[in-house]
């Protein structure tokens, strides 16, 4: 009996419809087997090698010890492996749970089965053979709610890329979810940095520690060093700029480094590049990025994503293929909006006539909306926000020209208008922006105020609401303008229509919501996320790093090394001196001061 009729023998004892399949297929060109340098087939697939050229067995091995590794950090009693491997299976009788094989290739999985003993493999492992994602979905493994894990073969996950994101953004992996401790870390200022506060929040009431990252203090020195960077010639100012930007990213790693958090969870324009990704990862922190932009016209991505572990998007269909194509992991997630800021709310007298108009719109002065704002301003048209031209045309629309409203702000404007106009951004369209293939924060927000509002048709806007129930659009600033001409006279349908689109928003669209995807994302996907295994400092820790302090590792050297460095370990060095405090002694209960003040400052965060 050869090799492959082991193979096919095994497998009939589990699935003999497969090992007919397989059997009868006499595959293709694309499948080339050679010899490895070891002696070991190894196998090519459209010219490219699937195992090592030369040592295939050793790979294979080294492969199946990460996934049993994994397996066990995680708690896992099942095992997803994407891509057949070549020599992987015959290493993984030491996990005891069941284990499902997915290999996207028939022609392939013959080629190994021909070449490579798996027969005893075969007898308990379950075995799919697609490139489609429905066989493995509806599998009894794959649906489990006992802890599990999907590992992938890196040259399977190459050559079938969006099969794999399927299957990853399918996979739930069951069990109890664990605590996670979460750093997130915000841009320096922006649009983006309202998110990150409220995803900080959401994570919390989710019942996550959350680190948060405050780089405000820092924002009016980032204008200092942009203005003197303007008046700077050729590359200093840039380097200037892009050195504080480094400066901040060197403080986020500090306090990873410090903190060790599971996961870093960044906003777009948060302040991290290549280099400094690479060095998170390295602590052991798994990296996230919420890039809730076009990304078509924030083109930094290209060079950040592939150093992401996953990057969370907007753009759910048109961004997709361009990450894979990058080498990175995307996972589609919206928008949302904080309940705890965007809500309805009673305004006083005095907010009423501030704020009360028939049209309002706050958002940044977008090619677009400069070019069709002019036709509705005799409707009454309120404009708030920044980057508007200054001049006649928008002086008496705008109450606070180019001033940045807060969230808070927003609310009242929300709460206070009786049409709320949402125009999303384009800087390259005179009007509506007929691609339209995400959702701005905006809607969300309005409709957690419970206020009207008429926005700009989206592709994937009914995802979330009902238009002309939930919420109003138009397709042109013509309709626009006629839409605001119907409903500026109808109070009890815009209440009807903000209140639908209220009730839905609660029921679906808060970042708590967002935060919990995110999480069972993170917890699934190529890089699964379970709580880190702390390794505290010891006492002989620090003593390395003052051997050239001889004075202060003398102070140190009164306590056990083996001993873990806390706050007691000071207080115990110190109580064991004599006579009047050190210098090095004084030094060292300064320390432990500013480590209860930073300890005291989490714990009242994370009470809020």
């Amino acid at each position: 009996m050869n090799v492959l009729q082991r193979n096919l023998e095994a497998l009939r004892t589990r699935d003999p419809e497969l090992a007919d399949r397989i059997e009868s297929w006499r595959g293709s060109d694309e499948v080339r087997c050679e010899r490895a340098r070891s002696g070991a087939p190894t196998f090519r697939i459209d010219g490219r090698l699937e195992a090592s050229a030369e040592a295939p067995e050793a790979e294979g091995r080294d492969h199946a010890s990460q996934f049993l590794a994994q397996a066990e950090e995680a708690g896992a009693t099942r095992l997803v492996v994407f891509g057949l491997g070549v020599h992987t299976l015959v290493s993984l009788e030491g996990f005891d749970g069941p284990i499902l094989v997915v290999e996207p290739s028939l022609s392939l999985c013959r080629a190994v089965l021909t070449q490579v003993d798996l027969s005893a493999a075969l007898t308990r492992i379950d075995l799919i053979v697609s490139d489609s994602p429905g066989p493995v979905i509806a599998h009894n493994t794959f649906t489990s709610v006992d802890r599990g894990l999907l590992v992938f073969h890196p040259t399977a996950r190459r050559r079938a890329a969006e099969l794999f994101d399927q299957l990853c953004h399918h996979f739930h992996p069951g069990g109890t979810p664990e605590r996670l401790r979460i750093a997130v870390i915000p841009p320096l200022w922006g649009g983006t940095l309202p998110v990150a506060d409220a995803c900080g929040r959401a994570l919390r009431q989710i019942g996550h520690e959350v680190i948060e990252i405050d780089l405000k203090p820092f924002v009016s020195a980032y204008r200092e060093v942009q203005g003197i960077a303007a008046l700077s010639s050729g590359d200093h100012g840039r380097s200037l700029v892009q050195g504080f930007m480094r400066l901040m990213g060197e403080i986020v790693l500090a306090i990873v480094e410090e903190q060790e958090p599971d996961v870093a969870f960044a906003l777009a324009q948060a302040p991290l590049d290549p280099p400094l990704l690479h060095a998170i990862r390295n602590c052991g922190t798994t990296t996230a990025l919420w890039f809730c932009e076009d990304f078509r016209v924030m083109r930094y991505w290209k060079e950040l994503a592939p150093h992401y572990d996953t990057v969370f998007h907007i753009q759910a269909e048109d961004f997709a293929e361009p990450l894979r194509e990058s080498g990175a992991y995307g996972v589609p997630l919206a928008l949302g909006f904080d309940p705890s800021i965007h809500r309805p709310i009673e305004l006083t007298p005095d907010e009423r006539m501030r704020y009360g108009c028939d049209v309002s719109f706050i958002g940044a002065g977008y090619h677009n909306r400069v070019e069709t704002f002019p036709t509705l301003l005799d409707l009454g048209l309120r404009i708030y926000g920044t980057e508007w031209p200054e001049g006649p045309v928008f002086r008496d629309a705008m109450p606070e020209p180019n001033a940045r409203q807060s969230p808070e702000q927003s609310n009242r404007i929300f709460n206070a208008s009786r049409i709320n106009l949402n125009l999303h951004s384009s800087p390259w369209c005179d009007g509506v922006n007929p691609v339209g293939d995400y959702v701005n924060p905006r809607t969300f927000e309005l409709a957690g105020a419970q206020a009207f509002q008429l926005v700009d048709g989206r592709r994937e806007l009914p995802l979330y609401f009902e238009p002309g129930l939930e919420i109003e659009t138009f397709t042109n600033i013509q309709e626009c303008r006629k839409k605001i001409l119907y409903y500026r006279e109808r109070d009890d349908e815009r209440r009807e229509i903000a209140e639908r689109g209220f009730q839905r928003a609660v029921r679906e669209h808060t970042y708590r919501h967002r935060m919990e995807e995110a999480v069972t994302a993170l917890r699934s996907g190529p890089s699964p996320v379970v709580p880190r295994r702390r390794r505290h400092r010891s006492v002989s820790d620090v003593l390395e790093g003052v051997q050239e302090i001889p004075e202060l590792a003398a102070v140190l050297s009164r306590i056990p090394p083996e001993a873990r460095w806390s706050t007691d370990a000071i207080s115990v060095a110190v109580a064991k001196g004599e006579g009047a405090l050190s210098s090095e002694e004084k030094v060292l209960l300064f320390m432990r001061e500013y480590e209860q003040e930073v300890r005291a400052y989490h714990a009242e965060r994370a009470g809020r």
